[in-house]
């Protein structure tokens, strides 16, 4: 006796980017931040970032948009500003100093 079996397509297990699932792990656990400042991940962003110069080091600034998406900007800031005491009125200094045009019109929308 022979059975006749039927196949369903399964789909493809989604590519969840652990980075990004972080951030807005963060975000959720920090109600009313719109930025955050952290190390960034091994091969986060696609060319290498250089030297940082003498005495920094490259931190990623995380901002918040209004629909839930994120941008995230590399940044030589000193060594010794830790990331978690970084509070949101100094990140928006530091983003508006060093963000494309384009990414401040993305913030601007909000």
């Amino acid at each position: 006796m022979v059975r006749t079996l039927k196949a369903k397509l399964a789909a493809p297990p989604s590519k969840i980017d652990p980075v990004a699932k972080a951030d807005q792990d963060w975000f959720d656990a920090h109600e009313g931040r719109a930025f955050r400042l952290r190390d960034p991940a091994p091969l986060e962003f696609r060319d290498p970032l250089g030297e940082p110069g003498e005495g920094f080091s490259w931190r990623v600034l995380v901002a918040k948009l209004a629909d839930g998406n994120r941008l995230r900007l590399p940044v030589s800031l000193a060594w010794d500003l830790h990331n978690d005491h970084a509070k949101d009125v100094h990140l928006r200094t530091i983003f508006d100093q060093v963000a494309p045009e384009k990414a401040k019109a993305m913030l601007a929308k909000g």
